[in-house]
């Protein structure tokens, strides 16, 4: 679900630009007030992961694939601001790095996955987590979350194409829903899957409270460090089918003169220069992964020595 440059007319990406860029700025601010070492290193290794899950595309009905978004998941382990800033920084290493979402369209990506993503999982987990902290409830409010974290983001989306005249809104915003509630339920599959887990083998981690230490973070962050990368691994497996919004979008969208502001160095999740596509491939995939836990252990590191 990234929008590339060009996408969205001017109006809407600067307002997104502006909006995203001002909460962001309070997400960060709220996040170095209780940043702890145990939280730095689960915000690094949740952004290397959701990272590398986004690669691995999945196919979907009618010549369509999805790929997990990760908002939710983020959302209900960290809570939604630091979420919003896992999420940004993932978006921002795609747009950069591998041409993945536009730097133009950066608010726009920033809002609809980083932004209302997290907000929305949080807000229907914590429902869920109010009624009952039995672990199936947690469990069914993970998949709950984070489906309708999915399908929310993408009407957020489908908005902005129509306000930039890309798109009629009932038939966009119909089809978006159509598509991304199926994508949402492999979205929900993955997240209740990561919840599950924690909560068998650190249950405190998913604690209101989140004041483990960083001993109690070790193993968690281990596992689903080697988890990101076997998953950046297995990219040559993705799907490659056109995800929910390219699949709109040749439908239903308007054309538009796609733009490139930046030559990224491995376009397309390529190491270029390799002979071998699929080694090139997985060596971009796992050069994501370390740069992008690298880069937001490095900011969370800065946000906490700021408060310091």
């Amino acid at each position: 679900m990234h929008i590339p440059d060009g996408m969205l007319d001017t109006k809407t990406w600067v307002t997104a630009w502006i909006g995203s860029a001002g909460i962001l700025g309070f997400a960060a601010r709220e996040v170095r007030r209780r940043l702890t070492d145990a939280r730095v290193v689960l915000m690094a290794v949740l952004a290397a992961l959701i990272f590398a899950l986004q690669m691995l595309n999945f196919p979907v009905a009618g010549g369509t694939s999805g790929h997990f978004a990760g908002g939710a998941a983020a959302a209900i382990v960290l809570g939604p601001w630091p979420a919003a800033i896992v999420m940004a920084s993932v978006l921002g290493v795609q747009a950069i790095f591998f041409a993945d979402g536009g730097i133009t369209a950066f608010g726009a990506n920033a809002l609809t996955m980083g932004i209302v993503s997290p907000l929305v999982g949080w807000i229907i987990y914590r429902w869920f987590t109010s009624v009952s902290d039995r672990r199936g409830t947690r469990l069914v409010g993970a998949f709950a979350a984070a489906w309708t974290a999915c399908t929310s983001a993408a009407l957020v989306a489908a908005v902005m194409l129509w306000v930039s005249g890309r798109a009629d809104l009932l038939p966009v915003a119909g089809a978006m829903g159509f598509w991304h509630a199926i994508i949402g339920v492999g979205e929900g599959v993955i997240t209740a899957g990561l919840v599950g887990y924690l909560h068998a083998v650190r249950p405190d981690l998913l604690a209101e409270s989140r004041e483990a230490d960083t001993q109690a973070v070790r193993g968690p962050a281990l596992t689903l460090g080697a988890v990101a990368i076997a998953a950046a691994a297995l990219s040559f497996l993705a799907s490659a089918s056109p995800d929910g919004l390219e699949h709109v979008y040749e439908h239903l969208g308007r054309p538009f003169g796609e733009i490139a502001l930046l030559s990224s160095p491995m376009p397309d999740y390529v190491v270029p220069g390799l002979g071998n596509e699929t080694l090139a491939g997985v060596l971009a995939g796992i050069v994501g992964v370390i740069v992008t836990g690298g880069l937001l252990y490095a900011l969370a590191q800065a946000l906490k020595a700021r408060r310091a």
